[in-house]
């Protein structure tokens, strides 16, 4: 009794599974269209795209807190009753003081963003340098790249934050929808140089 080869029922599996995913290549290119132009739209108006992101955050702050003090008191006599509490109080709090005065709210996570810059900047050069792995020099010069950017930050905080988290937001946009859409076309190129055609593809 002939049982049907091990590789050729993975081979089926795989290439069925492979002309699905290329059967939806064009809802992937839509996608990453649409991230791009969101981008642009968010990078142009950087002001409000960051206004409208630090608002968010402190909603997020506000219903993350929120969520810790009913869940201390869920806990009932836990040992970390009062560490949840206090932690959704300050949560609270910073949502609060935030949703109220949102263009402080983004000069304060600029501040933050650009000390995380500029720190790990100075541990990548040194890391680079102490190290000397092949290529260092590309990560010194990341590192000191990042530094320059994040001492930037810091150093300008207050003129910054209007745009900086604004132009982040779309500069993030932009390429997580270049990642798609390159994606979508390496999927479509694969499938036409395995010979999927759409025949092959299963119905939706």
């Amino acid at each position: 009794m002939s049982h049907p080869n091990f590789y050729d029922q993975a081979r089926d599996r795989v290439r069925s599974g492979f002309a699905e995913l290329a059967g939806k290549w064009g809802w992937y290119l839509a996608l990453g269209i649409f991230l791009v132009v969101l981008g642009f739209i968010a990078s142009g108006m950087a002001v409000t795209t960051t206004i409208l992101s630090t608002v968010l955050m402190g909603w997020i702050l506000l219903i993350a807190g929120a969520g810790l003090a009913v869940l201390s008191f869920l806990t009932g006599r836990w040992s970390g009753f009062l560490l949840t509490m206090a932690a959704g109080i300050l949560s609270i709090v910073a949502g609060t003081e935030i949703l109220n005065y949102p263009a402080s709210g983004a000069a304060v996570i600029t501040l933050i963003i650009g000390s995380m810059l500029a720190v790990a900047g100075i541990f990548r050069s040194i890391g680079a340098l102490a190290m000397r792995f092949p290529n260092w020099g590309w990560s010194l010069l990341s590192g000191i790249i990042t530094f320059v950017f994040g001492a930037a930050l810091v150093k300008n905080w207050q003129h910054s934050s209007l745009w900086f988290l604004g132009l982040a937001v779309g500069v993030d946009l932009i390429f997580h929808g270049i990642s798609w859409i390159t994606f979508s076309f390496g999927i479509h190129s694969l499938a036409s140089g395995l010979g999927i055609t759409k025949a092959d593809r299963p119905a939706a």
